[in-house]
């Protein structure tokens, strides 16, 4: 009896130390999944705040090169040369004329200021497609002159490599049966 006393004991004993383990066990795996929750979130968490820091330093970089600028530019660039042609119109007298000769001359001044500079492309140069846009098309029978500048309309404005306000250009096309005809408008870009 007492045998049989130990041996239920000793499994009473054993079934109590599965019984630990297997709530060890299952306290383990427990604290594993919210070890692998956890972590997972901080991957989140740092990858968001990672993010959060790239735009800063994006926006940072931009207010450094002047770029929170560039709208006001584009408006003076506009004005500019847009309204430049009045120096030549007849209508306008002298001194209105030597007027806003004084004030065009101080817009280029805030432009050059804000490295922007008013450019004019030179006939039979290559014209250059994200300063320029066409505003009439000539045929010519000599192929080295297509897409070369026959004509500048109106000036450009550019910051930096990059396009304030877009030069208006006449361009040369091929045509081997050109005889100097113009063609308006054939393409915008």
């Amino acid at each position: 009896m007492e045998n049989q006393s130990e041996i239920v004991a000793e499994e009473t004993e054993q079934n109590s130390i599965a019984a630990t383990l297997e709530k060890i066990l299952e306290l383990q795996e427990k604290n594993s999944r919210q070890l692998v929750q956890s972590l997972r979130e901080n991957v989140n968490f740092q990858n968001q705040v990672r993010q959060g820091m790239q735009r800063e330093l994006e926006t940072l970089k931009e207010q450094q090169r002047g770029e929170q600028f560039t709208p006001i530019l584009k408006a003076v660039a506009a004005v500019c040369v847009e309204y430049r042609k009045l120096l030549t119109d007849e209508t306008v007298s002298r001194r209105t004329r030597r007027t806003l000769k004084l004030m065009f001359d101080e817009l280029e001044d805030i432009l050059s200021e804000y490295d922007a500079e008013v450019f004019t492309s030179t006939i039979g140069e290559a014209r250059r497609p994200l300063l320029t846009k066409i505003v009439n098309t000539v045929a010519t029978a000599n192929k080295n002159l297509h897409n070369t500048v026959a004509k500048s309309r109106r000036p450009g404005v550019m910051r930096n490599g990059r396009t304030l306000y877009r030069e208006f250009v006449d361009v040369y096309v091929y045509d081997a049966n050109a005889g100097g005809k113009k063609s308006e408008a054939v393409r915008t870009e």
